[in-house]
């Protein structure tokens, strides 16, 4: 099985895309009605109870396997059987069915549209008693509940590039899964057109496909080396410690790439087999191989920074005027020129010039004059004061 989880502002247009199928068939729901109208008013009394939630209509889609020589199938009954266990460990129903208030509406519907059976869960983010769902860990929980719900219906168990999943599986439920590190393109990897694999994903995509078969060490470093990539072993006597991968100018370690392909998991978990004598050979000349094309690299990088580069320089003539149609290559030694080790500096001798001397010389500006007024004689109009 492998989830999918869609949040969604609106219930009306993801009910009728769900509904509108013509192989949409109603596997259970708490709900009344058949149509997207009749659900979507009921969604609507919880809708504004929370209007803090933008996102309150979850779309939740659950596939199980389908290969061209491998299909699986289920009943009307297990499907509702799915949805409910489902929905208990997500959050959207309690664990026990007294508690009806913290319920969330619901109705899942099956599809057969894409020639595989999958199944949409289209449910409200706000319960009943208006409380929310806490979706913090909902990827993790939907990984864990969907493999466990495949467990126990018999179906096949999906391996998980999640390790803290693998490792809670085992110890809540007893369930082995593997996991990987091929993990499903997002959206927007899916519509790009022009990504190209970065040497660490060709490196953990080649392994992948070398350890399928729990081959031997000679086995898995001859597919490697058939798909371009060096390998490095790792050695301390006649023990392998482990392996570097290269890929055109990229070094990398095995733990690295992705850390279930350490060589402690590849042998526990992948079942690669060493044995020292009948794999000696091949481990001996991959180290050669691989160690001739690190130096290859190198010495490529090095030919790089001492290589000629020419540059284009044009002539000029006597007169200064620079001729456009005459050009040479001046060649440049990277790191290889020789200078000398005293430059000497020639100062130019200044001529002299009385008239710069006496522009040197500044003029005293004399300050302006302040305007004296002159004083005026006042005892007449004394006079002519008459004292009260």
């Amino acid at each position: 099985m492998i989830p999918v989880i869609y949040k969604k502002p609106n219930f009306l247009d993801t009910l009728k895309y769900v509904l509108g199928k013509d192989d949409a068939a109603i596997v259970d729901t708490n709900m009344m009605g058949t149509k997207p109208d009749e659900f979507n008013q009921q969604f609507l009394s919880t809708k504004y109870t929370k209007k803090a939630v933008k996102r309150q209509c979850a779309h939740l889609i659950i596939s199980i396997a389908h290969r061209p020589n491998y299909h699986e199938h289920l009943s009307d009954s297990q499907y509702s059987y799915v949805a409910r266990e489902y929905l208990k460990d997500m959050g959207y129903l309690p664990k026990e069915e007294s508690s009806v208030a913290a319920t969330s509406q619901f109705v899942a519907v099956r599809h057969h549209d894409r020639n595989h059976e999958h199944l949409h869960i289209i449910t409200s983010r706000i319960r009943l008693d208006g409380s929310l769902v806490n979706d913090s860990y909902d990827y993790f929980n939907s990984q864990v509940s969907t493999r466990r719900i495949a467990a126990e219906l018999g179906l096949e168990v999906t391996p998980t590039t999640n390790e803290a999943v693998a490792s809670r599986l085992e110890q809540e439920y007893g369930i082995i899964t593997l996991t990987s590190p091929n993990r499903s393109k997002s959206i927007r990897a899916v519509n790009s057109k022009h990504k190209t694999p970065t040497s660490k994903e060709i490196i953990r995509q080649a392994i992948g496909e070398a350890i399928k078969d729990s081959p031997t060490v000679s086995t898995f470093i001859q597919r490697l080396e058939e798909n371009n990539i060096g390998v490095l072993p790792k050695m301390q006597g006649e023990e392998l410690l482990g392996f570097t991968y290269t890929h055109n100018d990229v070094k990398i370690a095995g733990y690295q790439v992705y850390k279930p392909y350490s060589w402690n998991k590849l042998r526990s978990e992948y079942g690669i087999m060493y044995d020292p004598d009948k794999d000696k050979e091949v481990i001996q000349q991959a180290k050669a191989k691989a160690i001739a094309r690190i130096n290859s690299i190198i010495l490529s990088n090095i030919d790089y920074l001492y290589s000629d580069k020419p540059t284009n320089s044009s002539t000029s003539d006597s007169n200064g005027d620079t001729d456009s149609n005459s050009k040479k290559l001046v060649t440049i030694y990277t790191l290889s020129s020789n200078y000398p080790s005293e430059i000497s500096i020639i100062q130019p001798k200044l001529e002299y010039n009385p008239t710069s001397e006496a522009n040197k010389t500044k003029k005293k500006v004399q300050p302006h004059p302040k305007k004296q007024h002159p004083q005026q004689d006042i005892s007449a109009g004394l006079a002519r004061l008459k004292p009260y």
